[in-house]
């Protein structure tokens, strides 16, 4: 149901440009000479591309559900009822593990010199 509104919400802008260039065509007397010469050529062109504009996202979406590229195996979303099995992962041996490693390893920067003092502004105290 939601492809079907999608369908007619990507067609509505399109349909709108399209009732507007027949408006402006048929106020021209149905002749682009005529269109031109009451002013509306640049209008009427503008819309042509912003209609075409448009149009690239249903054309996009006809092209994939015609040829079947929108339907990949196995990008449906599964929900497993059991988790997947870890396969002989033992988590408090990992930590333990971790942990005897950081122990072994050497302090990192400990001789480093200490922080300048930042400036100050105002009155001192102390």
């Amino acid at each position: 149901m939601r492809g079907v509104f999608g369908w007619l919400a990507a067609l509505i802008p399109v349909a709108w440009i399209g009732y507007l260039l027949w408006h402006f065509m048929r106020v021209g007397g149905n002749s682009m000479d005529e269109v031109v010469g009451i002013g509306l050529g640049p209008t009427v062109a503008g819309l042509a591309i912003v209609g075409l504009l448009f149009l690239i996202g249903p054309l996009l979406k006809l092209i994939r559900a015609a040829s079947g590229t929108s339907r990949v195996p196995g990008a449906g979303v599964r929900i497993d009822v059991d988790p997947p099995a870890t396969e002989g992962f033992d988590a408090d041996a990992a930590l333990a593990r971790y942990m005897a490693q950081r122990a072994e390893a050497p302090p990192a920067l400990e001789e480093a010199p200490p922080p300048a003092p930042r400036p100050q502004f105002g009155r001192k105290v102390g």
